[in-house]
């Protein structure tokens, strides 16, 4: 009698143990099919999204292209207008340099010729209308002219 409980016992755990498993084999198999459903919807998001992505990065490259051609001719702007900037200022600078010495020159000959007319015509005034300077001697009265 023992023997054939413990037989019995051990033909019941084994069922229960069959049962155990076909449960986890089903239960494996239900997330198989549920993983699988998972990456057929990620796969197919990913398709959707690529389609949609690969005509912008085209529009994307197209108008990086654009912005990169219009940079490079501001560039050239940049570089042409500093160019006359340079040559602008070289050329300022010699016509000031001519203004300013042509400007000496004709001040100097007018001095000189004022000088030289008020030295012609005034020659007997001389003394009466010319202020003294620091280290002339006062003239006393009756001496000189």
């Amino acid at each position: 009698m023992r023997q054939a409980l413990l037989e019995a016992f051990v033909d019941l755990a084994q069922g229960v143990l069959f049962v155990a498993l076909a449960v986890a084999f089903l239960l494996l198999a239900w997330m198989f099919l549920r993983l699988a459903s998972v990456f057929s919807t990620t796969e197919k998001t990913i398709r959707e999204v690529s389609e949609e992505v690969m005509p912008l990065l085209g529009k994307t490259h197209a108008t990086v292209d654009n912005i990169n051609s219009q940079l490079s001719q501001l560039d050239e702007a940049v570089g042409d207008v500093a160019a006359i900037t340079g040559e602008l200022d070289q050329t300022t600078t010699v016509i000031t340099r001519g203004v300013r010495g042509g400007v000496i020159k004709v001040s100097s000959a007018t001095a000189g010729l004022s000088k030289g007319i008020s030295a012609f015509f005034g020659s007997g005034e001389r003394g009466k209308d010319r202020t003294p300077e620091p280290g002339d001697t006062p003239e006393r009265p009756g001496e000189g002219t």
